[in-house]
C-alpha cells in the first residue's frame, strides 16, 4: 500500500507584538547555544544553577530589559521565541551575537534532550555539577555547535584567508607597541571582551616561572593590533566597551591606566593575545593578584621588563579594516592555534606554509582559545580549583 501523505505544516503564525514583561518571561525555555534555563520571578537558573548577580531586569515601564549583564532584551522572533543579544550592556549590543530562547514544551524538551545525548551530555555527564570541561554543563560551552572532523583542505583554505586579511590590511614590518597603548578591539570574543581570571593567570605564570621571550618561531604568540583613532567609529566602541569592562570588574588595572590612553589621539586594539597584554598591563600598574596577596612586580627579570615597558613585536593592521573582517581574523587566530605560523626577518607572513602542531596539547590551552569571556572565567578557575570566589555565578 502507499505511504500516507505527510501531514501539512502548520502555517508561521505572526510575530507577537505586546511587550515582553517579567510574566512572560516564567517558567521554561532552552536557548540557541544549548541551555535549559528557568525563570521564577526575577530569579534565573541555567541548567539548574541559579544566576544570582544575573536576574531579569526592568526599564522604568515594566519591560523586560535585559538578563543582567550577560544578555540583552531585543524582542520577539516568532511565537514563543525570544531574540537578546549576548553583551553586558545596550550600548554594545548591536553586532553582538544572538541567543534565542524558546519556550519549553514537551516536544521541545525531547528535541532538547535527544540533541544533548547525541553531543556527549548522557550518562554520567548529566551530573554536570559533579563534572569538570570533560563533561561540561550544556549550554556553556556552545553545545549546539557540531562536531568538526579533521579537513585539510578546510584549514588550507582558512589559513589562506588568515594570510589575505592580514596582508591586504596590515602596515609595514613589524612594530613593538607598549601594552599601555593596547586594549581589546571590540569584536574581540564575540564583544564579551577579555577574561580577568586568564589575564591574572598568565600573569602569575610570568611572575613565578619567568616570562618568556619569543625567539624564532617558541615562545608567545604574535599580537595582532590595530591602530585605530579615538575618534573613529570602532575607537569609540572598544573605548566604551572596555570602560564598562573595567568599571565593573575591579580585577583588570584601573580605569585611570586607560583614561590616560583615551586622552590620546589613537589607540591600538588586540585582535589576537589581548590577554598577554593585560596581563603585563598589571605589572606597569603594580596591580594586585585575584588569587594570591601579592602585587604583580617586575623585579629582576630583564625580559618582562622590556616587554612591559616597551612592549614586544607585534603585527599592526590599519583602521580602515571592517567589523566583520576582524572579527575573522580573531576567530582564525584562536582556531588555528595548532598552525604554528611566523614572521620572516623581512616583515612577511609564513602562515600558508605553517607546519601543524600535532602535539600533545593541554585540554585548558585548546579550550582557552575558543571561549568568550564569561566561559572562560570558569575554565580558569577549574584549572585552578578555585573554590571561593565572588566570580562564581557571574
Amino acid at each position: 500500500a502507499p505511504a500516507p501523505p505527510p501531514e501539512p505544516e502548520e502555517p508561521p503564525k505572526p510575530v507577537p507584538t505586546e511587550p515582553i514583561v517579567l510574566e512572560t518571561m516564567q517558567g521554561d525555555w532552552v536557548n540557541s547555544v544549548g541551555a535549559k534555563i528557568k525563570v521564577t520571578g526575577t530569579e534565573v537558573s541555567l541548567n539548574g544553577m541559579v544566576m544570582k548577580v544575573h536576574p531579569v531586569t526592568l526599564n522604568e515601564d515594566g519591560t523586560v530589559a535585559s538578563i543582567g549583564r550577560i544578555w540583552q532584551m531585543k524582542g520577539w522572533q516568532a511565537e514563543d521565541q525570544i531574540e537578546f543579544k549576548e553583551a553586558p550592556s545596550r550600548e554594545v549590543m548591536e553586532f553582538a551575537r544572538s541567543v534565542i530562547w524558546t519556550r519549553a514544551t514537551e516536544k521541545r524538551m525531547d528535541e532538547w534532550t535527544a540533541q544533548m545525548s547525541a553531543l556527549g551530555y548522557s550518562g554520567s555527564s548529566k551530573d554536570v555539577m559533579s563534572r569538570g570541561i570533560e563533561g561540561c554543563c550544556p549550554g556553556t560551552s556552545d553545545a549546539k555547535a557540531s562536531v568538526r572532523v579533521d579537513d585539510a583542505d578546510r584549514d588550507k583554505a582558512e589559513l589562506k584567508l588568515l594570510n589575505d586579511l592580514i596582508e591586504q590590511y596590515r602596515l609595514p614590518g613589524m612594530a613593538k607597541i607598549p601594552p599601555r597603548k593596547v586594549i581589546p578591539d571590540f569584536s574581540n570574543r564575540g564583544h564579551t571582551g577579555l577574561s580577568v581570571e586568564h589575564v591574572h593567570y598568565l600573569a602569575t605564570s610570568f611572575k613565578e616561572k619567568g616570562f618568556l621571550k619569543r625567539e624564532g618561531n617558541d615562545g608567545h604568540d604574535i599580537p595582532v593590533l590595530v591602530k585605530q583613532p579615538v575618534s573613529s567609529e570602532l575607537g569609540k566602541k572598544s573605548i566604551e566597551n572596555w570602560r564598562s569592562k573595567v568599571r565593573d570588574e575591579k580585577g583588570f588595572p584601573p580605569s585611570e591606566h586607560y583614561e590616560r590612553l583615551f586622552k590620546q589621539e589613537e589607540v591600538y586594539t588586540s585582535l589576537g593575545n589581548g590577554h598577554f597584554n593585560q596581563a603585563l598591563n598589571l605589572f606597569f600598574c603594580e596591580g594586585d593578584s585575584i588569587y594570591k596577596a601579592q602585587k604583580y612586580t617586575v623585579g629582576a627579570d630583564k625580559d618582562l621588563q622590556e616587554a612591559v615597558y616597551k612592549g614586544v613585536s607585534a603585527i599592526v593592521l590599519r583602521p580602515e579594516i571592517e567589523l566583520r573582517e576582524r572579527e575573522t581574523i580573531s576567530r582564525l587566530l584562536n582556531s588555528k592555534r595548532e598552525f604554528k605560523w611566523s614572521v620572516n626577518a623581512d616583515g612577511s607572513l609564513r602562515i600558508m606554509d605553517a607546519a601543524e602542531d600535532t602535539t600533545q596539547c593541554k585540554q585548558f590551552e585548546a579550550l582557552s582559545k575558543v571561549l568568550d569571556a564569561v566561559e572562560l572565567n570558569c575554565l580558569v578557575r577549574l584549572e585552578l580549583d578555585v573554590k571561593e570566589s565572588h566570580r562564581i555565578g557571574q
